[in-house]
């Protein structure tokens, strides 16, 4: 099953995304809550705990953060699964704590935030967090959007205690077949790498599908996306004082495009990755 995207924008423009269009209008709250993301509050969690726990990591007792939070549907899943003693999500963007639970309600979820979860707004490369506070971080579906991620890596590593953990997945690279983002518009994929990024945003805004507010979101999200693989992923780890322990790459079948022929297999084919990192 495809990973699930969180809504992470907020948290992308603050790390200094090189802008590639005028910042566009944040868009207007919807009247009823958003429909629950099934994936990030049960899907997410599992491959995280999954990931962890066949290496005899057990986040019970233990205190976690998630970096990069987004709206927090996933943390909500990880604190009442994980049972850590305490979890932190973080992100520029302060989570809509009562939006948050108004979507959750309609899942027949409790009405507040589990005693062992908080939100906290963080800086672009600060977490507001002394050292070595925490046992795990783990971050899901941020770092394809951050332009800086050896300063990101860096601070995370300061916070981290030294016989910690950390995991983090990626996906979808951004020259992979659905690297852009926007599949549903592009199922063919490689659209990023095939089209002008303005010929992709006419052909999206052409058929909005979900509506307006919809459309800009991914838009931005498809503008700000970095150009990481995979290779510098491992690069930006190590030079952050990280240790790539496990590894698990996701791969598909695809079918190239003559005119990208050219490029590297390994840039075309990896669209993701799950790994765990300790500090060096």
């Amino acid at each position: 099953m495809r990973p699930s995207v969180r809504a992470r924008i907020p948290w992308a423009q603050a790390l200094r995304l090189v802008p590639t269009r005028p910042a566009r209008p944040a868009p207007t709250a919807p009247a009823e809550p958003a429909p629950w993301p099934e994936e990030s509050y049960t899907t997410a969690v599992d491959h995280v705990i999954a990931f962890l726990g066949d290496e005899g990591i057990d986040l019970a007792g233990k205190t976690a953060a998630d970096i990069g939070c987004g709206d927090g549907v996933m943390d909500l899943g990880m604190a009442a699964r994980a049972a850590p003693e305490l979890l932190v999500g973080f992100d520029i963007a302060p989570v809509d704590i009562a939006g948050l639970l108004a979507r959750a309600r309609t899942r027949g979820l409790a009405a507040e935030l589990p005693a062992n979860l908080r939100f906290e707004t963080c800086g672009p490369h600060h977490l507001p967090a002394a050292d070595a506070s925490f046992d795990c971080l783990f971050s899901w579906s941020a770092f394809e959007h951050v332009v800086r991620p050896v300063a990101v890596l860096r601070e995370m590593r300061r916070i981290l205690r030294p016989d910690g953990v950390l995991f983090l997945q990626v996906w979808p690279f951004f020259h992979s077949k659905h690297g852009s983002h926007l599949w549903d518009w592009f199922p063919e994929g490689f659209a990023q790498l095939l089209h002008e990024p303005a010929a992709v945003e006419a052909e999206v805004r052409a058929n909005p599908g979900k509506g307006p507010a919809w459309t800009d979101n991914l838009l931005g999200a498809f503008h700000e996306l970095n150009r990481v693989t995979v290779d510098d992923l491992q690069r930006a780890l190590l030079l952050a004082g990280f240790s790539v322990t496990k590894l698990a790459l996701e791969t598909e079948t695809v079918h190239i495009p003559p005119e990208l022929a050219h490029l590297p297999i390994r840039m075309l084919a990896v669209s993701g990755v799950k790994l765990l990192a300790v500090p060096a």
